[in-house]
């Protein structure tokens, strides 16, 4: 690598254009887990923390990496105009327990929104993100990151809709049981897809998101679910939070064959900034991680070609991890990658599509999917997976061999 593109500051004379984009196109970022930042680091209650100012220098012992990487000056000075929070459980709660936790998370969202009105506000539909943005608040849309975080129930899928979720991935590490994940529960690589992606459960789910209008997310998912979900689709998919498998080999990232088909599906992929999904974990001298803002810049690019500029996004999956690309440290350096693009001769159209018009477009897209559903009369899956909650007299009387 030569010395020009080791400079991770060689588009810094760029800075105020980005700045300018950013207050002209809204950079929906995909995926960022404050929320369960707040419950780790201050026991979930939002009283314990001040957002309203910089806690750059703040030490949370609750968080591993003993950092936040998301506040309100931060947010601003990154010119973020709308956010999908993630709603996050991790697969070792199970059952009603990881429901319950992922309603709190939900509500950890409403909360912020109630706390912080000058600047945040429920977002329910992409009309809704572009009026909250036009008034200078940032839209906020909750997005739960794991299949296993429903229960096995779609009627808790359909009940989180209601309360403004707007994307579920389809798993997480270990996955639900009804789809196969790219790395097991134990932080290990999946290799197998035992499932072959998806379980008839799991097409039922998809189905079902496509008919309320939430949007499936397939990130975290092994290669032969992302292919399973795009088989069953009838609506454009996401990746809220990942990169490109061709310059970073991690099963987490997209492989091309399954970004050539976002052109055919119409979704998106959103590239992340941790360092382990953009160039490995390694490091450079001084201690310091090997992937920067250049390479984030590079999936980019290596997105654009595969898939086309109108699904390409960005997902920097901030307080979701630690070492992330240099340059890209926390939620107030968005602006130098925007600056990166333009260096690299980016039309001030095609940032703005990737920034986050192409989000809204698969929002507003997924919403018209569901709409011509309903107008068809499609009514909702009663399919459940696993052993259901609640024991009903016909469930017993049914085991009894008894019939009416």
């Amino acid at each position: 690598m030569d010395s020009e593109a080791q400079n991770i500051d060689r588009a810094s004379e760029h800075i105020p254009k980005a700045i300018e984009l950013h207050a002209k196109y809204p950079l929906f970022d995909g995926h960022n887990d404050l929320p369960w930042a707040i419950r780790n680091g201050f026991d979930m209650r939002l009283s314990n923390i001040d957002l309203s100012v910089d806690q750059t220098d703040l030490v949370v012992p609750g968080i591993p990496w003993r950092i936040l990487h998301t506040d309100i000056p931060r947010l601003r000075k990154g010119g973020v105009g709308a956010q999908f929070w993630s709603v996050y459980a991790p697969t070792t709660i199970t059952g009603a327990e990881c429901v319950q936790v992922t309603l709190e998370q939900i509500d950890l969202v409403h909360q912020l929104c109630d706390k912080y009105p000058d600047t945040f506000e429920m977002a329910y539909t992409a009309a809704d993100v572009r009026r909250i943005f036009a008034g200078g608040k940032i839209p906020s849309v909750c997005g739960v990151e794991g299949g296993h975080q429903i229960g096995g129930s779609l009627r808790a899928l359909r009940m989180f809709h209601k309360l403004g979720v707007r994307y579920m991935t389809l798993t997480h590490n270990g996955g639900p049981g009804w789809a196969d994940p790219a790395v097991n529960q134990d932080g290990s690589f999946a290799h197998e897809a035992p499932l072959g992606g998806l379980a008839p459960f799991g097409v039922d789910v998809v189905k079902e998101m496509n008919r309320l209008g939430m949007i499936v997310d397939i990130s975290h998912v092994h290669e032969a679910t992302m292919n399973a979900a795009l088989d069953a689709t009838v609506a454009p998919v996401m990746f809220s939070h990942s990169s490109t498998r061709a310059l970073c080999a991690h099963p987490r990232d997209v492989p091309d064959t399954v970004l050539s088909r976002l052109k055919e599906n119409g979704g998106i992929v959103m590239v992340v900034f941790l360092s382990k999904f953009v160039a490995g974990e390694f490091w450079v001298s001084g201690g310091k991680v090997g992937a920067t803002v250049i390479e984030c810049a590079d999936h980019i690019d290596h997105a654009v070609k595969i898939a086309g500029i109108d699904h390409v996004g960005i997902g920097g999956d901030y307080d979701g991890g630690s070492l992330f690309a240099r340059g890209m440290e926390d939620v107030s350096t968005y602006t130098k990658l925007t600056a990166e693009l333009i260096y690299r001769g980016y039309s001030d159209e095609d940032i703005g599509k990737v920034l986050g018009l192409n989000a809204i477009r698969v929002m507003d897209e997924c919403e018209k999917v569901a709409k011509k559903m309903k107008e068809e009369g499609i009514l909702a899956n009663e399919a459940h997976y696993g052993e259901e909650l609640y024991e009903t007299n016909a469930m017993k009387e049914k085991k009894m061999g008894i019939v009416n």
